[in-house]
């Protein structure tokens, strides 16, 4: 992706985001993902046109589909502006997604508070591992449902939790936050699951309009 490729992107993804459906309509799955060869379809408008023959439900799931992995792959390219972050060069390796320090290998998994564990959102914040063990276990039903080393970027609205794609385009917000974690990854607190290592980033909005981060740090 190139600058212009981000600017235009990252753009477009803010004007579509009171379009896309909070729910999935479907966990994540392979019968799902089998539809369509969703990862085609650069536009929303072709994403649209496939899906036109599909149900409400389908459709639903494949909005949202397309839409966090354009995200994603906005993230990827902010985490790239860091000098010492090596994309992976194998669009196809579901191993890793970048390389910070030609050492530390993440998968990055942009997702949101479970909805059960929102009420005590404090808490997560204080000890994400319990939410961590959530994700790698109940997140996906496909062939995707694999273990790896995970960085989580999870988007949380104080305001309300509904404005979770707010958070999603907050690219300056994530911009500083992944310049953050990259030059401080000693510090970074890291969390041992099922022989993986995994990491969180925070991308929060406690007061209207504003977007700000937190990143887990090792106690000392």
């Amino acid at each position: 992706m190139t600058a212009l490729d981000f600017e235009v992107l990252s753009y477009d993804l803010r004007r579509l985001a009171r379009d896309i459906p909070l729910g999935w309509g479907a966990v994540q799955n392979d019968d799902y993902d089998k539809l369509i060869r969703m990862f085609d379809y650069q536009s929303y408008d072709s994403i649209e046109n496939a899906i036109s023959k599909f149900d409400d439900r389908i459709k639903q799931y494949f909005r949202r589909r397309w839409y966090m992995w354009q995200c994603s792959r906005c993230d990827e390219y902010l985490f790239c502006l860091n000098k010492n972050v090596t994309h992976n060069p194998n669009k196809k390796d579901q191993g890793w997604d970048i390389k910070i320090d030609g050492k530390y290998q993440f998968d990055i998994k942009g997702t949101i508070v479970p909805r059960e564990m929102r009420p005590s959102i404090d808490l997560v914040v204080n000890n994400p591992l319990p939410m961590i063990e959530f994700y790698y276990e109940r997140q996906s039903k496909g062939v995707r449902h694999c273990f790896q080393n995970r960085l989580f970027v999870v988007h949380h609205s104080f305001v309300e939790p509904q404005r979770e794609f707010y958070l999603r385009c907050a690219w300056l917000t994530k911009k500083m936050a992944y310049k953050d974690f990259c030059e401080t990854l000693d510090n970074v607190q890291l969390y041992d699951y099922r022989n993986c290592v995994a990491a969180v980033i925070f991308v929060v909005e406690k007061e209207l309009g504003k977007a700000e981060y937190i990143i887990p740090r090792v106690k000392r």
